[in-house]
């Protein structure tokens, strides 16, 4: 479903530049202000997954490093050589 918005206000220069962002793109200022609508709402949704999958990272960071430092005791200890 596409829904129709109709916008009241808009500053003169505000609608000058973005006529200019939606020439320079090939695109009619609808399509344009389409599309930039579009990223703003898609980003609100994935910015918070974005967020859990950074901690995620730092989390699995951490462990890995510190496997590593325990596998690397283990193997002194036990006189194995790391190749």
């Amino acid at each position: 479903m596409v829904v129709d918005i109709h916008i009241k206000g808009v500053a003169d220069a505000d609608a000058a530049i973005i006529k200019q962002l939606a020439d320079s793109k090939g695109l009619t200022r609808n399509k344009y202000l389409a599309r930039l609508i579009h990223q703003h709402a898609r980003d609100y949704y994935v910015e918070g997954e974005l967020n859990d999958l950074t901690e995620l990272t730092r989390q699995s960071k951490v462990v890995i490093n510190r496997n590593t430092e325990i596998i690397s005791r283990l193997l002194f200890a036990l006189g194995i050589e790391k190749e």
